[in-house]
């Protein structure tokens, strides 16, 4: 049998018993090279790691028994894991010798979809590549490159976007960015002046500080659409379970009764894609009730340390997205500039009203000498002089705030959210009774277009209240900087020294305005990403460019992208299209033509902090050709790196070259994962860590005492951090502050105005004026077009689309939300986790199972809009310019306002007959709602199965929606709220369920190899 006819299972099988090749794109395919043993005979060692089965990066110690991992348990070192293991890190050993590895590069052989492919060396597979690319860049330009990743099994986050921006141009985009995590990383700080408050990303530090040592401990603590006990049981639900048991209050905001729910204090049951609902009935509470004053000792927080009292400019209606164009339309705060003549950009700042002056005046940063000058009005309007002469009634900020939500009165709420009225209003007061405690905001709320409305607003909600800021607020920033300079646990997906400014000029401004989507959603912009949707209207239609040469590094984009379907008809629009991966997935057998081999987490380097300890993950088996991604992006820059080579390109010389960087921050690719791993030691910042091998002989380790560390943490920084800079931020005095008292020292505070202000009051911004100012200018080095729709300041709730449009015919809501086995896409064909879920259960409430028909433990078939194609995506570059692939402007709207022709109704029939899942009936999930996990089925990968089923039969995200609008700051699309119908079924053909089922994937042992990396 050659390599060109035999199957993948078979070519896995007979090659499983192969040493690896030597130096990674030395030997050729045939030409394999045994590494010398990395052990002695008999020699069990434990070697200290960490897990990156998700994305909190657990200690764990791996037992490796004569070069082979025998054992995993949890490393005590780790102060937030405290050594405990979650099953998806338990299962490493079956990941790491699943009989299914990609081994070797592959090159397709045969059509798509399809699964024939042929063995090649790494230098080939990279130099393949590097031809694509060159011959797009001299046919249609460098923005024909799209890179792709995902947060599932991928510790290199930022490997695209790095690799992307030594390219030159091209496009970056990742299923879980717009509609996972980047909504709250991106807006919270912006508005709390602190961080982000995702449990689930090991953030929120300040939950795990130890109780009765070092100040006060989480004393109320929200989880709205988290759930700590299935996301990362081993860290943030321990430690939740913790701050339970010494007596912490909680309250969860989630459509299912998970196990957090079931130990609350309360439980609301929201329906599906009505948070901000929920959010502006919490709003109008605590602000007709005063709430806000009731927090023990910080009475006057919101007067003084908030942008409320701020005055919102009249003349500056801001534009309103089609989905809310009632609601009111409040602007920018108003400018210093156009009150007081002698203010200028180089003194910009805000304006308030002082109660015991009368007078309009500057804000200004407030310290040991002007605190008590500072007496602003909270609410009310306020007629202001102009310098111009004239005269205008502005609001306060904290006006504008109860206009806006003024209508959402607790039984209004209820309605809309299914919650009772009486328990929304016991949550509401058990939340501002102590001042120790906040909100977590989970993943939920990103998933549908009032992503960013959602962040605002808790982050707001949080200021209002006066928990920002002070101990047990989950967006407390803890400890002083290890010797890595990074806080608390921040490390996860970004590691540091990896992305910055360069000598070396890789990218123009005008390759920046190109990324697909951008110029409308620019809070992509943070992760430097492009907008999903208009990246696959492109690809379909040519229009503004067409994406050529395709790079993805992850694992399933067929189980990850929304109305996953409409994508089947992208694919032949490429040259080339690349997956880097761990095993095959649906993708691979529907999409790719080259395979790279990716490393197991058990063979992979990284640094990681964990409050005060280093953890370093470092390699504990090699096997096969399989290699870190680092070393796929450096071959194929690699292969582009000679001048005299047809294939040179003169950014990825410089890539490959420190010197031409010219940054010692912003590293050249690697030329060995020695070097890399050398590299990634250094990262820990401990002066004795100079390389690999001191890395392993000191890490893990504290790089401070728990003294040391959480007795460092500073809270209340506004009482009592004078700034070193004195009263720099304040240098422009005179008549401009009335209070006539500027102080030379000024608190630290926070720091939440927009970039126009100069003269920096140092408040937190609960009204997101920082948010409408990026709308309209960017948030780049250089001025960026304003958006059509303008990022509102303020949370705004609208009816979801799904409900509007199809909520008669599909009656149920469907939502969705991981279980403890499995992480985003992953795993799913691990035999040991499937064991314990096997299938996707539908969560239904007892009457809805009357009602259709259903029982617990029968089969369901679930139907939505796009799977009926009701819901066709639909061309959305009929907006754009094509000379400057910006939208047109307001009298036509942005691309995705006016969608033109349905581009992907055929790919879509694809999906016709639904999906399936196992019911699960049961009173904890929320009235008229569904809860189903993400899944897809790698037993379809195997011989002689039809491939196309293993996303087709149980993937949720057929059903969900990429279509309609889209969130403006994000371009978030619907994954969860979405309309669903159901009825009975039979359980589908050639599903692995039963125990027995899954023994072709147990582990098959491997000799250490050397891994594709190493020299031969």
């Amino acid at each position: 049998m050659s390599l060109t006819t035999m199957s993948r299972r078979s070519f896995l099988k007979s090659a499983a018993v192969v040493a690896g090749a030597g130096a990674l794109g030395v030997a050729a395919a045939d030409d394999f090279v045994a590494s010398d043993k990395a052990w002695a005979d008999d020699d069990v060692q434990e070697v200290r790691t960490s897990c990156r089965a998700c994305i909190m990066n657990c200690g764990v110690i791996a037992t490796v028994s004569n070069g082979r991992v025998i054992k995993l348990k949890g490393d005590p070192i780790d102060p937030m894991s405290k050594g405990r293991v979650c099953p998806k890190g338990l299962s490493g050993i079956q990941a790491l010798y699943h009989p299914n590895r990609n081994k070797y590069p592959l090159r397709r052989v045969g059509g798509k979809p399809g699964n024939e492919w042929e063995r090649i060396s790494w230098d080939e597979a990279a130099q393949e590549v590097a031809r694509a690319m060159i011959d797009m860049r001299d046919k249609t330009g460098k923005h024909g490159l799209l890179c792709s990743t995902g947060g599932g099994g991928n510790p290199q986050f930022f490997s695209p976007p790095r690799f992307r921006n030594f390219w030159g141009a091209g496009n970056v985009f990742e299923p879980g960015c717009a509609q996972c995590y980047l909504p709250r990383n991106y807006v919270m700080p912006l508005i709390n002046g602190t961080g982000d408050t995702s449990i689930a990303d090991s953030g929120c530090s300040e939950l795990y500080k130890p109780a009765g040592r070092y100040g006060q401990t989480t004393q109320v603590y929200v989880m709205w659409g988290t759930a700590p006990a299935y996301n990362s049981p081993a860290t943030a639900g321990r430690a939740v379970a913790e701050l339970r048991a010494n007596g912490c209050k909680t309250i969860v905001i989630d459509p299912r009764f998970t196990p957090d729910a079931s130990k609350a204090d309360i439980w609301l049951p929201i329906k599906p894609g009505t948070d901000v609902a929920m959010l502006l009935g919490w709003m109008n509470y605590i602000i007709a009730h005063k709430l806000y004053e009731r927090i023990p000792g910080y009475e006057d927080f919101v007067a003084k340390w908030t942008n409320l009292p701020f005055l919102v400019d009249p003349r500056d209606k801001v534009s309103l997205p089609p989905v809310a164009e009632d609601i009111t339309a409040d602007g920018q705060l108003l400018r210093a500039s156009a009150v007081f003549e002698d203010v200028g950009a180089d003194n910009e700042g805000y304006v308030y009203f002082d109660e015991k002056t009368g007078n309009v005046t500057k804000a200004f940063a407030l310290g040991p000498n002007n605190e008590a000058s500072y007496n602003p009005r909270l609410f009310g309007t306020v007629d202001v002089a102009l310098a111009d002469g004239s005269t205008i009634t502005c609001k306060t900020a904290f006006q504008a705030y109860a206009d806006r939500c003024a209508e959402y009165d607790l039984d209004t709420v209820a309605g809309i959210t299914g919650c009772d009225a009486g328990d929304i209003k016991s949550a509401i007061e058990l939340y501002c009774s102590n001042a120790h405690g906040g909100i977590t905001l989970g993943v939920a709320t990103d998933q549908y277009p009032a992503s960013s409305q959602m962040a605002l607003g808790v982050a707001a909600l949080d200021c209002m209240t006066a928990h920002v800021g002070h101990e047990g607020c989950p967006a407390v920033k803890v400890g002083s900087p290890g010797a890595s300079g990074i806080s608390s646990a921040e490390s996860t997906i970004f590691p540091p020294g990896f992305l910055g400014g360069t000598a070396y000029h890789f990218m123009d401004d005008s390759a920046v305005l190109e990324r697909l989507g951008y110029v409308e959603h620019k809070g992509l912009g943070g992760w430097m990403h492009s907008h999903i949707p208009t990246v696959l209207s492109a690809i379909l239609t040519g229009e503004p460019y067409q994406p050529k040469v395709w790079i993805e590094r992850s694992g399933n984009k067929m189980a990850a992208l929304a109305n996953s379907s409409s994508w089947v008809e992208a694919f032949p629009k490429f040259d080339k299209i690349v997956h880097c991966y761990m095993y095959p997935t649906s993708f691979t057998t529907e999409a790719a033509d080259i395979v790279f081999p990716a490393c197991e987490w058990l063979e992979n380097a990284f640094m990681q902090n964990r409050l005060n300890v280093n953890l370093f993950r470092q390699p504990v088996a090699n096997l096969f050709e399989a290699a870190d991604e680092i070393m796929m992006w450096g071959k194929i820059a690699e292969a582009m790196s000679d001048p005299s080579s047809e294939l040179y390109d003169e950014n990825m010389e410089a890539a490959c070259n420190d010197e031409i960087i010219g940054s010692p921050m912003v590293p050249a690719y690697w030329k060995t994962i020695q070097d890399y791993w050398d590299w990634v030691a250094t990262q820990s910042g401990d002066p004795r860590v100079t390389d690999y091998e001191t890395a392993k002989k000191y890490l893990p380790e504290e790089w401070a005492t728990e003294d040391e560390y959480w007795g460092g943490t500073v809270y209340d920084t506004y009482e009592k951090i004078p700034s070193e800079a004195g009263s720099a931020a304040n240098a422009k005095k005179g008549d401009l502050a009335a209070a006539g008292t500027q102080s030379d020292d000024v608190y630290t505070g926070f720091s939440c105005a927009a970039r126009d202000i100069a003269d920096d009051p140092k408040k937190c911004g609960p009204y997101g004026d920082t948010m409408l100012y990026i709308g309209r200018h960017g948030n780049e080095s250089f001025e960026m077009p304003p958006a059509v729709v303008d990022y509102n300041p303020m949370p705004y709730y609208f009816t979801p689309e799904d409900e509007t449009q199809y909520g008669d015919e599909y009656p149920l809501v469907l939502t969705e939300g991981r279980v403890p086995f499995y992480h985003h896409g992953t795993l799913r064909n691990n035999p040991y986790l499937r064991e314990l879920y096997p299938a996707p259960e539908l969560w239904i409430s007892p009457a809805n199972a009357e009602k259709y028909g259903l029982t617990d433990g029968a089969w369901v078939n679930v139907r939505s809009p796009r799977t009926d194609g009701k819901d066709v995506f639909k061309d959305i570059s009929t907006g754009l310019d094509p000379e400057t692939t910006l939208a047109v402007g307001k009298t036509s709207g942005p691309s995705e306002f006016v969608p033109g022709e349905e581009l992907t109704s055929d790919a879509q029939s694809i999906v016709s007959d639904g999906i399936y899942a196992i019911a699960r009936v049961t009173d904890g999930i929320a009235n008229d709602s569904v809860y189903m996990e993400r899944f897809w089925n790698p037993e379809f990968l195997e011989d002689g199965s039809d491939g196309r089923k293993s996303w087709t039969l149980e993937n949720v995200n057929v059903l969900t929606k990429n279509t309609g609008y889209f969130n403006p700051e994000f371009g978030t699309y619907t994954l969860r709220g979405i309309r669903v119908k159901v009825s009975a079924a039979e359980r589908p053909e050639g599903i692995w369920y039963e125990a027995n089922d899954f023994e072709p994937w147990m582990p098959e042992p491997s000799d250490f190899t050397g891994g594709g990396c190493y020299e031969s």
